[in-house]
């Protein structure tokens, strides 16, 4: 019972010696982040996850550093939330597990959470169009000066038509066939501004109606 006993130590021993000397595990791989709104635009409180856990979220910096467990060589994806108010990615980053010889080397994946809206500027120039009103959406929102030039902004959706109109209704000499124009931009995913030239034809004024002739004076030759 003693040389039993004594044998399990010895065993237990050796399998305790034997795991001491096995290799540590490999430490996890370190990745980095940068998430911008437009480019060169660092944006803060985006999210990373990867399944229902949350890794990390950008500083102010647009970054973001965490670290993942795998094989060298291995990939797995993330999924960006943007903030409120920018277009999260349709699709998850895939992050790639590379071992590099400088362990303080971390690889940074750049995403992009553009603005869910845009700042449009729309500016009017109408010849011959002085004091006419501008609509958007059937609202007025400027108003011509004497030289015909007027300009408004606006958010809007990238993909977006906005729809600009002059309304003439309440002037006369300009002709027919240019009555309240307007005219179309669609909004691409950048802040713009929009220039529409406007040229008006104005009527000829009617001729002035003729007085009725008074009485002419001949005087007879002496």
């Amino acid at each position: 019972m003693r040389l039993l006993f004594a044998a399990l130590v010895v065993t237990a021993l050796d399998a305790s010696s034997c795991k001491d000397l096995d290799p540590p595990p490999p430490p996890p791989f370190r990745i980095g982040v940068k998430v911008e709104g437009d480019p060169g635009q660092p944006l803060g409180g985006a999210t990373i996850t990867r399944g229902s856990t949350t890794l990390a979220s950008t500083g102010q910096d647009g970054r973001a550093t965490f670290a993942l467990v795998g094989a060298d060589g291995d990939s797995t994806e993330v999924a960006i939330t943007c903030p409120e108010g920018f277009q999260s990615p349709n699709k998850p980053t895939t992050i790639k597990f590379t071992r590099y010889a400088d362990p303080k080397q971390v690889p940074e994946y750049a995403i992009s959470c553009p603005p869910s809206r845009r700042h449009i500027v729309v500016a009017i120039k109408a010849d011959n169009g002085a004091h006419l009103p501008v609509k958007y959406l059937e609202k007025v929102v400027a108003r011509t000066d004497g030289s015909g030039a007027a300009h408004f902004s606006l958010d809007a959706m990238p993909g977006e038509n906005i729809i600009v109109a002059l309304d003439t209704s309440n002037v006369r000499r300009i002709v027919a066939t240019q009555q309240n124009p307007s005219t179309s931009f669609r909004v691409h995913d950048i802040d713009e501004i929009f220039v529409w030239e406007q040229k008006f034809a104005l009527a000829k004024p009617p001729p002035a109606p003729r007085g009725p002739r008074g009485p002419v004076l001949i005087q007879s030759p002496r």
